[in-house]
C-alpha cells in the first residue's frame, strides 16, 4: 500500500477545521459560563431580597432608609408596581395587616381541619359486632 502525502494546502485545511471546532467548543464553554453565573447572581439576589425583606419588617429605621433607597433607584412604574408595600410607610402598613388578617384565618381553617380528622380518627375503631353477643 503507497503511502500518499497531503499538500501543504491540505495540511493546513485540516489544521483551520481543528482550528475551527476548537472555537466552537470554547464558545459553548464561555456560554454555559455565563448561564451558571446569571443562576448564581439571581440566586444572591433572591437571598438578599428576602433578608432585607425580613429586615424591614422588624426595624423602621432600615424600612425608612430602604424605601428611600427604592425611591430613588426604581423610576420604571412596572418595577414600582411590584413594591408598593416597598415605597411608602402607609401601603407596608396595610399589607402587613393584610398578612396578619390571612395568617389568622389559615392559622383558624388549619386548626378546624386538625379538629375535624382528630374527630373522624376517634369516630374509627372497631365497629360493634352483629347479632347476639356470643354466649
Amino acid at each position: 500500500m503507497a503511502h500518499v502525502h497531503k499538500t501543504i494546502e491540505e495540511l493546513i485545511a485540516e489544521e483551520e477545521k481543528k482550528s475551527q471546532q476548537v472555537k466552537a467548543k470554547i464558545a459553548g464553554l464561555k456560554s454555559r459560563q455565563r448561564v451558571e453565573e446569571r443562576k448564581k447572581d439571581n440566586h444572591r439576589k433572591i437571598v438578599v431580597g428576602a433578608a432585607v425583606i425580613a429586615h424591614i419588617k422588624i426595624d423602621a429605621r432600615f424600612r425608612k432608609a430602604v424605601q428611600e433607597a427604592l425611591n430613588n433607584a426604581v423610576s420604571d412604574p412596572k418595577h414600582r408596581a411590584v413594591i408598593p408595600d416597598l415605597l411608602n410607610e402607609k401601603a407596608f402598613l396595610e399589607a402587613m395587616k393584610a398578612a396578619a388578617k390571612k395568617a389568622a384565618i389559615e392559622a383558624k381553617e388549619a386548626k378546624q381541619a386538625e379538629a375535624a380528622a382528630k374527630s373522624a380518627e376517634q369516630g374509627k375503631g372497631d365497629p360493634a359486632p352483629e347479632g347476639p353477643p356470643p354466649a
